[in-house]
């Protein structure tokens, strides 16, 4: 398999093809909001258990292994619907990692 070319990232760095420039990764991290912030406070944690009870596997390939609770509509697109249990579905860590980074990247 062919590999990336490096490429300068936006700060100036030199970047390694295919990988994140470590600077701005770093930053990002830094100004990015915590959890509760983000809208995962004690009653979403609540309301994840209850619908983990109901929905233990996948949405996708029906896994019970290693499952997160996702908001089919993001908190940053609809904050109205953060606890709403409609917008919520079980997606084991593959299948939620590439639903969320796909949006991410394109």
């Amino acid at each position: 398999m062919p590999y990336a070319p490096p490429r300068i990232c936006k700060c100036g760095a030199l970047v390694p093809g295919g990988r994140a420039c470590p600077r701005c990764s770093k930053a990002a991290e830094a100004a990015r909001p915590d959890r509760h912030q983000r809208g995962y406070d004690s009653d979403w944690y609540r309301l994840r258990r209850r619908h983990l009870e109901t929905h233990p596997g996948c949405v996708v390939c029906g896994s019970t292994e290693g499952v997160d609770v996702d908001h089919k509509a993001s908190i940053r697109e609809r904050p109205d619907l953060r606890l709403n249990p409609s917008n919520l579905q079980t997606l084991c860590r593959l299948h939620h990692n590439r639903k969320t980074h796909g949006k991410r990247q394109g």
